[in-house]
């Protein structure tokens, strides 16, 4: 069966994250579409400020990769992050230590923070800091682990992130990833953040992974754990059901974030 538009842009965005960018005769072959196919996805993603095109295909935007990439990470599966973030915090109690990733689910995590007391949230995630400094009136501690910048992720990394991770011991960690294998764990497709979100993992009592549905079925290169490394996973209720049934043959424990969620959310006023 052929893909659909939706699916399409979705692949072309994912490869640009990748590699930065892509060409119209390799988007033909993997999509099994034609160019003028092709060059219609590309003038949408262009409008929508994902890529720019560019003679023979497209790249990220000169303006910046972070601003693209974390432009389509925003907006990609809103409703599915912001129904894992509700029930996430749910499990969060007051005068906690988390650390957080550089994932846009876990930026969804802190609106639904700011009622929970004398919190402490350890993040190497720049619009992590932004968001919980514009938060006034949240009894947050914020803890941010500096290192080498990557535009890209919006976030810091490397040697000098790990070491300063590796110094604390948090209560609780929140991260996502690139990919999941349910036989064989959580992947990313760069080894820096594979490895920043490895050392998360280790500072934590306990770790819970947050995965939308598109993060099943992908692929990545890095393995970072396997799924017995999670006290818990947090999915959305898109997840089919076989791919269901074997992540909870794999992992501890599963929660599926589903409608009821979604309404509780909108009702605490997060819009």
């Amino acid at each position: 069966m052929r893909a659909s538009a939706a699916a399409r842009r979705q692949t072309i965005s994912e490869l640009l994250l990748e590699r930065e960018s892509v060409t119209v005769r390799e988007l033909t072959e993997r999509l099994a579409v034609s160019t003028m196919t092709v060059h219609r996805d590309l003038d949408v993603l262009e409008a929508n400020g994902v890529l720019r095109k560019v003679r023979g295909g497209a790249t990220a935007q000169p303006t910046g990769v972070y601003e693209s990439s974390f432009g389509y990470r925003l907006s990609h599966m809103r409703e599915a992050k912001r129904r894992i973030a509700y029930l996430a915090a749910q499990s969060v109690e007051p005068g906690s230590s988390l650390v957080l990733d550089d994932s846009t689910t876990a930026l969804a995590l802190i609106p639904e923070l700011a009622e929970i007391s004398q919190l402490t949230i350890v993040t190497n995630f720049v619009s992590i800091v932004e968001a919980v400094a514009e938060m006034t009136d949240a009894e947050l501690t914020l803890v941010v682990i500096g290192g080498t910048y990557t535009p890209k992720y919006h976030a810091f990394g490397g040697v000098l992130a790990e070491r300063g991770l590796r110094e604390l011991s948090v209560d609780r960690c929140f991260l996502s990833v690139a990919a999941v294998d349910v036989q064989r764990g959580a992947f990313h497709q760069e080894p820096d953040q594979a490895a920043i979100k490895r050392t998360m993992i280790a500072i934590a009592a306990q770790s819970t992974l947050l995965a939308d549905a598109s993060k099943f079925g992908k692929r990545a290169i890095h393995r970072i754990v396997g799924l017995d490394a999670f006290s818990g996973v947090i999915v959305d209720d898109s997840l089919d059901e076989a791919t269901l049934s074997a992540l909870r043959n794999s992992a501890a424990d599963v929660q599926v974030a589903g409608l009821q969620a979604g309404a509780q959310y909108q009702g605490a006023g997060a819009g």
